[in-house]
């Protein structure tokens, strides 16, 4: 699991950051799970439940960026006169879009969307910045924590004010809210970090949302019920499955996506098809899913997966150019080189202008050439070094040295090769680990790439023994994939 180390002498409360269907993990095709323990951060819900801690500790530059500014208006309608406060002048500004008019959330767009409001039960994923009156440092911020909040709309994941405020907005929009303290905390609070009666300033932009109409009850429904569900239901559910995974995966949020996509392909594979147009169009929609499926394993350098989710493709369209594509940088990234050309040149010849997969199979053939040199070097020694005469023994004692000389040997040549091929890997962003085909390597040149990985702040994993080791170079972070 990519994550910091927990620190035993905190005594941390550990929480999954999704539930685990345990029925999903007794069915015969289940891959397994990824388990993802919850980042302790000040989370939106900590802060709109009330359990946050005043212990945040913010980068002074980006939160110089997120101080409460105003704008024009603010200053252009200030009167020296007045003696009402700045949320009350606010307050005049603003439409009041609380359930009974009592003027308890209040709003302000600040830029508008597009499309649809969002509907009640949508899963919606907000950025936003929280002040309290005369404060112009934000107070909670999941910008300055660089992670969106995903909540589901109208199910009590937050205060009322909150979930009202969002509920008016459309994808895209940007807009300000003064929510009273009836709709926040009310008299009580939550100290030390909400004050009594505290009426709060939220800044919130919608950054997408996915519909999840029907959805839980889809999946709690016997085999029999869902065989009653019509086909074209299915489909929508499947996007909107698919959307929420597309979504993660543009966040950098490999694992949850695989997650969605693996889903998104179960409900397809286990639905009975009753004519040739439900299995045309099932047939289309697991393509998709099956590639998006080999992409995100190819982020997260699960070769033999991604490989697996590329058959499946090739199974429904055997002239897929991505598919074919894909299966190359898979093969790449386990040093089956021979196999990668294959796969990319089938590719080239359905879109022989691509510009991805001739990218990628200049890689390959840069790849090539340099283990060639290598191979070529390696199986010189190989022949060249006489074994010792074990029936002789002591009878030869300087061949035995020289030969333990030579096990030790690393040239010059080989440590600048070496080092070469991890610098590519590092700037390489879509590559997590790189294999090492297994040639006949000296101790010394085991040793030269080990130290190299280390100089290099990666990691590494070695099977086998001496000169039969296996070596695979890692990223210590290949969760961070923007």
């Amino acid at each position: 699991m990519d994550k910091e180390e927990i620190q035993e002498e905190e005594n941390p409360t550990v929480t999954l950051a999704d539930a685990i269907d345990l029925n999903d993990l007794r069915k015969p095709e289940s891959q397994g799970v990824f388990f993802e323990v919850k980042e302790q951060t000040n989370d939106l819900d900590d802060v709109l439940h009330g359990e946050q801690t005043d212990n945040t500790c913010y980068d002074p530059d980006e939160l110089c960026k997120n101080l409460y500014r105003g704008d024009e208006s603010d200053s252009n309608d200030e009167d020296e006169d007045d003696e009402r406060t700045h949320f009350e002048q606010l307050a005049a500004k603003m439409t009041d879009i609380s359930p009974d008019k009592d003027g308890g959330v209040l709003k302000q767009i600040l830029h508008h969307g597009s499309g649809s409001v969002i509907p009640d039960g949508a899963m919606a994923w907000t950025h936003y910045n929280a002040y309290f009156e005369y404060a112009d440092e934000p107070f909670d911020s999941t910008r300055l924590r660089d992670q969106p909040k995903k909540f589901r709309l109208g199910h009590g994941d937050c205060v009322a004010g909150f979930d009202i405020a969002v509920s008016s907005m459309k994808k895209g929009e940007v807009a300000r809210f003064l929510l009273g303290s009836e709709y926040y905390f009310g008299p009580v609070g939550s100290t030390p970090r909400i004050p009594s009666d505290a009426t709060a300033l939220f800044e919130i932009e919608l950054l997408n949302f996915v519909e999840q109409a029907g959805l839980n009850d889809y999946f709690s429904m016997t085999e029999e019920e869902k065989r009653n569900v019509p086909f074209t239901d299915v489909v929508k559910l499947y996007h909107t499955i698919a959307n929420e995974a597309k979504h993660y995966f543009q966040e950098g949020r490999i694992r949850q996506a695989v997650t969605k996509y693996r889903k998104a392909s179960q409900l397809l594979e286990e639905r009975r098809l009753k004519d040739e147009a439900e299995e045309k169009e099932q047939r289309k929609l697991l393509l998709r899913v099956y590639i998006n499926l080999a992409l995100c394993c190819i982020k997260l350098a699960h070769s033999g997966r991604a490989i697996g989710y590329c058959r499946q493709s090739l199974d429904i369209e055997k002239n897929n150019a991505k598919a074919l594509y894909l299966n190359g940088r898979a093969l790449h990234q386990l040093g089956e080189y021979e196999r990668a050309i294959s796969c990319l040149k089938r590719a080239q010849r359905i879109k022989p202008g691509n510009r991805e997969i001739n990218e990628e199979m200049e890689k390959v053939e840069k790849d090539i050439a340099k283990f060639r040199m290598l191979e070529k070097d390696m199986y010189s020694k190989m022949f060249s070094t006489s074994t010792p005469d074990t029936n002789e023994e002591n009878k030869d004692g300087e061949r035995e040295e020289k030969a333990k000389s030579k096990c030790m040997e690393c040239s010059d040549k080989f440590k600048v090769l070496v080092n070469e091929k991890m610098q590519e890997f590092i700037g390489d962003k879509e590559l997590m680990e790189m294999p090492l085909p297994s040639y006949n390597l000296t101790i010394g040149e085991i040793e030269c790439i080990i130290e190299t990985a280390e100089s290099l702040d990666l990691d590494y994993k070695v099977k086998g023994e001496g000169s039969q080791k296996q070596i695979k170079i890692l990223k210590k972070h290949p969760e961070i994939i923007k």
